[in-house]
């Protein structure tokens, strides 16, 4: 339904949202291409919960980026909103990879243990709005840039928001492994055999995060001019987002061990106050620093957010994620 509103309001939105009319067609293949995506994303879920690490990687970081490069391969001159339509066919591809492929050794398997949708909507609510919020203060500089700024300045932005998520790797594949992890001791109710795991996993994505943000900055001038000299005027912007990606490796995967230990009401809350106050600092700062402002604000609410999560940690759980 949400998509379907998206669909039929897209230029709406685009010219009074963004004051871009040309953004319509984009909002409309994205619209289209969204119940794919997050179907692709339960299909990704379902494999880590069934231990299958090597499929959710294969079917994440692999199958999707090439099939999405096979199909621009030869292209030089095409309009902008192929791009989306390329990434389209590339996720409804994997879609059928996944479905025939991948979920075939799942399709006579037989479990009588039933779960209410009354159950599962109490319980995973509180996930799902957290979810919405983690990915609302990662995208919210840029949708407010949208309507501050010109088209190429959220261009390089952009540009440069998703170099330096490269940081980010490490903590999202040890997440994979660590979240079912966390779930099975705390509820086991082994809490120092839980602070061992996490701390261990911890000074671990620290580690080997540190190396990458350092590479990254040292050469971000230029990658970022391999999109083309004018990227680089991101360069700063660059660097503060780096610095905010290595400050949530050194904290931990807080947002998933505090949904892990039945602490998602209280992610919810601390997502929902950070979501707010991204908001109000991007509100601030862009129209006096444009793009670095949208850095600071969105670092400065990382920080909050994550200094927050691990002190509910320390105080529930009763230890520091890294120490």
């Amino acid at each position: 339904l949400p998509f379907a509103v998206f669909y039929n309001g897209a230029d709406y939105i685009a010219e009074m949202v963004f004051n871009k009319p040309v953004l319509g067609v984009y909002i409309k293949i994205a619209a289209l291409a969204g119940p794919a995506m997050i179907l692709h994303e339960f299909i990704l879920y379902f494999f880590i919960a069934t231990g299958n690490f090597m499929k959710f990687n294969i079917f994440m970081f692999i199958v999707p980026p090439l099939l999405f490069v096979l199909l621009m391969l030869g292209l030089k001159e095409v309009p902008g909103h192929y791009t989306l339509i390329f990434y389209l066919i590339a996720i409804a591809a994997v879609l059928v990879l996944e479905f025939f492929i991948a979920l075939k050794p799942y399709s006579a398997a037989k479990n009588d243990r039933k779960l209410g949708i009354r159950n599962i909507v109490t319980y995973s609510y509180p996930m799902m709005f957290s979810s919405i919020m983690l990915y609302m203060l990662n995208m919210t500089d840029i949708f407010m840039l949208g309507r501050m700024v010109s088209e190429e300045e959220v261009g390089y932005y952009s540009i440069a928001y998703k170099i330096a998520s490269l940081s980010m790797l490490v903590i999202i594949s040890m997440n994979v492994v660590l979240a079912p992890k966390v779930a099975e001791l705390y509820k086991a109710g082994d809490l120092a055999a839980l602070h061992k795991t996490v701390r261990k996993t911890t000074h671990l994505i620290a580690g080997l995060t540190l190396p990458i943000v350092v590479v990254l900055i040292i050469l971000s001038g230029f990658i970022l001019s391999l999109y083309g000299e004018e990227y680089v005027a991101a360069r700063g912007a660059f660097i503060i987002m780096a610095v905010g990606f290595m400050f949530n490796a050194i904290c931990g995967n807080v947002d998933q061990i505090l949904n892990m230990t039945d602490n998602q009401k209280v992610l919810k809350n601390i997502t929902l106050c950070g979501f707010v106050a991204n908001v109000a600092l991007n509100s601030i700062f862009i129209p006096l620093y444009g793009i670095y402002g949208a850095a600071v604000a969105s670092l400065i609410t990382n920080v909050i957010v994550n200094l927050s999560c691990i002190f509910v940690i320390k105080r529930r759980l009763g230890f520091y994620t890294f120490a």
